[in-house]
């Protein structure tokens, strides 16, 4: 398979786009549940199913959908996915009831990986020194996705109405599906690959590919570290300090801070080792956390302490799963797949181990565990590794 020599703006503009939409779709619902819940007249409580059908979707389609993108042509999977998604977008709008509405919220989860897809197919297509670039502009629109998601669509839903919301994202979702079915580029497949020999063949991927294991393991660590923050910041808040949610959710725009994290990693890789680079980042982190255990919940604090953790974890995201599609380009999708799974368990753990250390210790809980989970992601990282060193070579 030859690479691309290079990638219009045009095209790259459409895919950030893509990109953003579909991850976003994972998130609309977070900041409409008070309003979903009142069109139903049920408690706002009872509503969590729709983050586990979501959450449990995604994760089915991360290990199940990602390696189509090795089987199948990218000009009918990627945009069948994303139209599809914006399709179900749309019947989400019209739901009769909450039971519709979860199972379609599966459906969302599942179809949710066109922004992967993409990733992975740039990773196979674009030339090596375009690589690094692209891949970060699409994890940027990524990230953009996540937080816009969660701000516009709680604003949408007060004035033009939660079903308004989801016609509207519904409706563009569609219209990028189609624009990429004339603008992904034929790339080699594997047509020897069989899906679910394919499915079985992941276990030998994963045992064969120590850099794998290890740059996912630490991407976990970190990952946790961030979602066990952001899963138990609300409640913690509410019950210490006594903020609303509205006062809470501002904080979701100091994550606006790490939609530089690709550019800054660009800059940091070219004076630094990449290993280096994520060393530099951890301690960060751990400093962050021994100061908050210090000064507690004074608002600067706990805002340094958001913005260094979404920095840190962004960009660490950033160097390892970039490192890890370029293993090997003709399994991006596979290893995208290996990836994105273990991450996605390093988020669940986080929210759970994270709820137990804010539980039992407050406020130190909070700063306590992050700087756990860096420590052992640092540990990880460092472990038999021959590689690891500071300056760029």
């Amino acid at each position: 398979m030859k690479p691309e020599l290079s990638l219009p703006r045009w095209t790259l503009a459409l895919y950030c786009l893509a990109t953003g939409f579909s991850v976003a779709a994972v998130v609309y619902h977070q900041s409409m549940t008070q309003l979903i819940a009142a069109t139903f007249q049920m408690p706002v409580d009872t509503l969590w199913r729709l983050s586990v059908a979501t959450q449990f979707g995604y994760g089915v389609g991360l290990i199940l959908g990602l390696p189509l993108g090795d089987m199948l042509p990218p000009r009918r999977l990627i945009p069948v996915s994303i139209i599809s998604l914006g399709a179900v977008l749309l019947l989400v709008s019209w739901a009769p009831s909450p039971v519709l509405m979860t199972i379609l919220f599966g459906l969302i989860g599942v179809l949710s990986i066109g922004g992967q897809l993409l990733i992975a197919h740039c990773a196979k297509t674009v030339a090596p020194e375009q690589r690094p670039v692209v891949v970060g502009h699409l994890l940027s629109s990524l990230f953009a996705g996540l937080l816009l998601a969660r701000v516009l669509s709680g604003w949408g839903a007060e004035h033009l109405g939660w079903r308004a919301v989801y016609q509207l994202v519904g409706i563009l979702t569609l219209l990028l599906g189609i624009a990429l079915l004339r603008n992904i580029r034929q790339s080699a497949i594997n047509t020897q690959l069989h899906y679910l020999p394919m499915l079985r063949q992941q276990g030998q991927l994963w045992l064969n590919q120590p850099e794998l294991r290890r740059l996912a393991l630490v991407a976990a660590c970190f990952f946790a570290a961030l979602n066990g923050i952001w899963a138990n910041l609300a409640s913690l808040a509410h019950a210490t300090l006594h903020w609303s949610s509205g006062q809470t959710g501002l904080l979701a725009f100091t994550a606006i801070v790490a939609l530089g994290a690709p550019a800054m990693v660009r800059w940091l890789q070219n004076h630094w080792h990449w290993s280096g680079v994520i060393v530099l980042l951890g301690t960060g982190v751990v400093a962050v956390s021994l100061a908050g255990c210090w000064l507690g919940s004074q608002l600067p604090m706990i805002i340094a302490f958001l913005i260094m953790s979404d920095v840190s974890v962004r960009s660490i995201q950033v160097i390892t799963q970039g490192r890890v599609l370029s293993l090997d380009p003709f399994a991006a999708s596979r290893l995208n797949s290996l990836f994105m799974t273990v991450f996605f368990l390093g988020a669940a753990l986080g929210s759970w181990l994270g709820g137990i250390a804010v539980h039992h210790f407050g406020w130190t809980g909070m700063y306590l565990f992050p700087l756990v989970c860096t420590l052992f992601g640092l540990a990880l990282l460092g472990w038999r590794n021959k590689e690891l060193c500071f300056v760029r070579v």
